[in-house]
């Protein structure tokens, strides 16, 4: 089955056994937290139960099976999601048997999901239901664009959805940012117009600097993460990376302390309405989790400055200074102080 149908398969019922296959990144976060979505929240603490077959706290085939087998302490009605962390080894002939013998006869109350495990890929797809999460199409990314928006109740012509796709580089998670942050900016009318993609989606470095710094306030550093390892492969150098950053930051701490009405700091920082609209709900949100933010955020634009200092002076490699940044931005919104 592929990612992008996986809302719609799990809706037929879930599968004893999942394995997340394919290279998309975004697509593989999709696919799992479809799945977690069928474990209601507030079960979570114990109907989620992640195990590592390697690592510090490593467990083994038969700690997972026993997971899957043990009784649901919510009743008949309510399910476990076993989730593997990826591996890197192959599985021994004993312990695809022993799964094997589990998958004749699996639990009602749980599913195991495989996250990744290369080497033993041959083996879980005779067993468990393959997750494609390998990049899409156009076509696939227009189809999920158009259910998507449709699902939400939202209207958006079909050139529209097109023209998305096309700002955000056929990026299946850049597609999916934009589109979220576009029906919320159209949440009154529910229509999603001409006019709000060229506001809201341009397709350049600095929007996805943007959504990288957004990652980091909602506290998603796996997916800030990602965002800069995507553009550092495409190209992008960490010292043109670094000076978006400051210059990221000193506009958001700029709009966070101007008292200037809403036209003339868009003015002043040459910046759109709805760029400002999204840097006004970033920082709310982020005032609302910390009151010190402000203040934070003044250590950071010097903090960053200092780095950008050092390394034009070859003090330090651009390397270590964009590692340094991340390293200290993450640490800033986690509440820790990072120090170099």
């Amino acid at each position: 089955m592929r990612a992008l149908d996986i809302e719609k398969e799990i809706k037929k019922g879930l599968k004893p056994g999942y394995i997340i296959m394919g290279d998309d990144e975004y697509l593989k976060r999709f696919a799992k937290e479809s799945l977690l979505a069928t474990i209601p929240k507030e079960e979570r603490m114990f109907s989620y139960i992640p195990m590592d077959l390697e690592g510090a706290n490593k467990t083994d085939i038969g700690s997972v099976i026993a997971a899957a087998d043990t009784y649901s302490m919510f009743g008949a009605n309510s399910m476990k999601m076993i989730d593997v962390q990826p591996f890197s080894r192959d599985l021994t002939k004993d312990e695809v048997k022993r799964l094997s013998e589990y998958f004749d006869n699996p639990s009602e109350d749980a599913f195991i999901l495989f996250e990744g495990a290369e080497k033993a890929e041959d083996a879980l797809v005779g067993l468990c239901e393959e997750i494609n999460c390998n990049k899409c199409n156009d076509m696939d990314l227009y189809i999920f664009v158009d259910k998507r928006r449709a699902k939400m109740g939202y209207k958006m012509d079909s050139q529209l959805e097109k023209d998305l796709i096309k700002l955000c580089s056929n990026d299946f998670g850049r597609v999916v940012g934009e589109l979220e942050k576009l029906m919320l900016f159209a949440y009154d009318t529910k229509e999603i117009t001409r006019e709000m993609l060229d506001l809201l989606v341009p397709a350049n470095l600095d929007m996805q600097v943007y959504e990288l710094t957004n990652e980091l306030s909602k506290g998603e550093n796996g997916k800030a993460i990602d965002i800069l390892n995507k553009l550092l492969t495409r190209g992008e150098k960490p010292s043109g990376l670094l000076s978006i950053l400051y210059t990221t930051y000193r506009r958001i701490f700029q709009i966070a302390i101007s008292q200037a009405p809403d036209d003339v700091i868009a003015t002043t920082l040459k910046m759109s309405s709805g760029a400002l609209f999204m840097n006004r709900k970033l920082i709310q949100q982020n005032k609302n989790k910390d009151i010190k933010y402000v203040p934070k955020l003044k250590e950071a634009i010097k903090y960053l400055g200092s780095l950008e200092y050092d390394m034009k002076t070859f003090k330090i490699t651009e390397d270590m200074a964009l590692s340094l940044a991340m390293s200290y931005l993450i640490s800033m919104q986690s509440g820790k102080n990072a120090k170099r």
